[in-house]
């Protein structure tokens, strides 16, 4: 555990050139609307890409930015969790792996860090933050950078072409804007400024107010469908008692100013109002709430941050002063965050306003080894061979949440935190957190979240290797102590098999999950999660989604080497040529099991060739299966179990490689 707070050490913020008004907006619509929408939401303009700058190109020019603020340069950092919704990285093509970080890093060389995608709708950036705590506190990282890049305006032209009046659920798509942010988090050695409070809390009984999926009309694109009375409703209600709460727990920090999700004029109003009639008091008004929208709009999960920047030019942040963040998005998931500024307003202004240290600038320190032997896997889910379960998302992930739970005897009023790492599923949802609709289903805490701060769910997506990603994750968050256990869902379905048969992608459509908690005495569990980049190799296995012209069928157009195994399996022997700790137990013969990616039986065979060891010594679960994915290490694991395998001293490693290429592995002790 680190000492001291988290801090910012710096920003970086894009807005696209293009100026787009909303009295513009409603005469796009084929059926205009008669609706005040400025009026009602204060939004006057936003910024608008997606002719020649789309979701990757913003995050990119935010990243830049906040190098450029920075003392650190991109090989200081130690993690980059890449956070925006929309993967729309060029016209009518959305992109599904490699992931949106390992392209960046491609780019900026983030050399020593780990890559990885999240979504969580607009709390994405959050959601980033409160990950990069737990790293930072847990001792897994130094340095973390958060970005995200949103091109979401391509849902308003779609619902340009289908709204119909203003009671339509399409409506919120008229209110949103394009932005990028980069942030890099650090630990500071004083516990004076920084984030001093921090809470993420997902409602999931309210996860089917919000939803962007495909569209079901034939000219295709995205489309987000919206309760928005009953959202804001549950938003202002709900989200108002986590922030009193938070001020009551300290009040020795006074909040200077509240800084709420900018989605409307009449939403902020309605929170900061909610706010002062539970602490009876006039603690908030519009003087110290911060309101952008007029010439931003709603930008999604960059919407906090484009607002401090905006603040910061403006001279209205001070050392010293505090700031209450709020945070809602659909899933229904809420935040709230209490921070003070160092002289961070004044750096940001000035551009680097450190003098780089010593030794750093490509150099520095960076945590070795990202997790301590202090989690251990209580409890692993799968599809047994026979159940008859109707292949999608939700029928799936039930199931194998179900069966961890009964092996845990835990219920959903128990689970911390959900994790959901698949990266095919059911109608090409985006939003909320496919973990967000899970929660709703499990009843994860359905009862008493009102008096938990314990109750998060999102969604992790770095191809076959988000499993590990996660479990990378929920490591830290029990480490640094934010939650107690941590339940980690995968599910894959292949997308084309009705619409484009011969065009599958040839992975297993099942599910699985595991259940991580604290080491008791006596336990061991995880320890040295490493990952490595070989971007070199970044072409070998592409997904991406598009339009079919004339019908609007969303279809994947997955573009897959032939050579990619052999790829694989050399990035593979480098990694481990890399990590003399695993290489050494495998020298040793300690290692007593190797559980690899499960893509096929002749995968597997070349790979213990390449390796120089017997097939013998490796998990196969791949007979009468395709290729397993991101369910490759729970499938292997519950069939070490199923062998009896796993006696204590035993070691076993975890091999996984994805998309990027990218490789991870892990040692497990029994």
């Amino acid at each position: 555990m680190k000492n001291g707070n988290t801090i910012i050490e710096s920003i970086g913020d894009y807005l696209p050139p293009t100026v787009v008004s909303s009295k513009e907006v409603l005469e796009g619509c084929v059926n205009e609307p008669r609706f005040p929408l400025e009026r009602i939401t204060g939004i006057k303009e936003r910024r608008m890409a997606g002719v020649e700058e789309f979701a990757l190109d913003l995050a990119r020019k935010a990243i830049q930015a906040c190098l450029d603020r920075s003392k650190y340069t991109a090989k200081d950092i130690d993690t980059v969790i890449c956070c925006n919704i929309s993967h729309y990285d060029a016209p009518r093509k959305y992109s599904f792996e490699p992931s949106s970080a390992i392209k960046l890093h491609k780019e900026f060389g983030f050399d020593d860090a780990v890559v990885f995608d999240i979504s969580n709708a607009c709390a994405g950036v959050f959601t980033g933050i409160y990950l990069a705590d737990a790293y930072l506190k847990s001792g897994s990282a130094e340095r973390v950078m958060v970005v995200s890049g949103e091109y979401i305006t391509h849902l308003t032209k779609t619902a340009q072409k289908e709204i119909v009046d203003f009671k339509d659920p399409r409506m919120a798509c008229l209110t949103l804007g394009d932005s990028g942010v980069a942030l890099i988090l650090e630990r500071s050695d004083r516990d004076d400024v920084g984030f001093h409070a921090m809470e993420m809390l997902t409602l999931g009984d309210h996860s089917s107010l919000c939803i962007a999926k495909s569209t079901d009309f034939d000219h295709g694109g995205a489309i987000m469908l919206t309760e928005s009375a009953r959202l804001a409703d549950v938003a202002v209600k709900e989200g108002s008692k986590q922030l009193v709460r938070m001020m009551k727990e300290n009040p020795d920090k006074e909040v200077d100013m509240l800084l709420t999700h900018q989605t409307s004029k009449l939403s902020i109003q309605a929170g900061y109002r909610e706010v002062n009639r539970l602490m009876e008091k006039q603690k908030f008004s519009s003087e110290n709430t911060i309101n952008n929208l007029a010439e931003r709009g709603n930008t999604s999960s960059t919407s906090h941050i484009i607002a401090i920047m905006d603040n910061i030019r403006k001279g209205t942040f001070q050392p010293g002063q505090n700031i209450l963040f709020s945070v809602n998005a659909s899933g229904v998931t809420l935040g709230a965050s209490l921070y003070t500024f160092d002289d961070l307003p004044k750096r940001m202004l000035n551009g680097n306003g450190h003098e780089a240290k010593a030794g750093l600038n490509g150099n520095g320190q960076h945590a070795d080894g990202r997790s301590p032997k202090r989690v251990v896997i209580d409890s692993i889910g799968t599809i047994p061979a026979g159940v008859d379960i109707r292949k999608g998302t939700f029928d799936l992930t039930d199931y194998v949440a179900d069966q961890c739970m009964k092996q845990s005897n835990l219920s959903g009023e128990d689970v911390d935190l959900l994790i959901f790492s698949g990266v095919y599923r059911d109608e090409f949802i985006c939003e909320p957190a496919i973990a967000a609709l899970i929660a709703g289903n499990i009843k994860m805490r359905s009862d008493n979240y009102r008096n938990s701060t314990n109750s998060f769910a999102l969604d992790v997506m770095n191809g076959a290797l988000g499993f590990l990603n996660s479990i990378d994750a929920g490591c830290s968050a029990i480490n640094s102590g934010k939650v107690q256990n941590a339940l980690i869902l995968t599910a894959e379905i292949e997308n084309n098999k009705e619409t484009l048969p011969d065009t599958l992608l040839g992975i297993e459509e099942t599910a699985s999950g595991v259940i991580l908690r604290k080491a008791k005495e006596g336990e061991q569990g995880f320890s040295d999660i490493v990952f490595e980049k070989y971007t070199d190799a970044i072409d070998q296995w592409v997904v991406s989604s598009t339009w079919l012209e004339g019908t609007g069928t969303t279809v994947l157009q997955p573009e897959l080497e032939e050579k990619a195994e052999d790829v694989f399996i050399d990035c593979i022997l480098k990694t481990l040529d890399k990590h003399e700790n695993i290489k050494q137990l495998l020298n040793d013969g300690k290692i007593t099991k190797i559980i690899p990616q499960q893509i096929s039986e002749s995968f597997i065979l070349r790979l213990s060739q390449a390796m120089g060891l017997s097939k013998d010594l490796f998990v196969d679960v791949t007979k009468d299966r395709k290729d397993l994915f991101t369910s490759s290490i729970a499938y292997g694991m519950q069939q070490m179990k199923e062998d009896g395998q796993g006696k204590p001293g035993d070691i076993a490693l975890i091999i996984g490689v994805g998309s990027g290429v990218q490789v991870g592995c892990a040692l497990y002790h029994f």
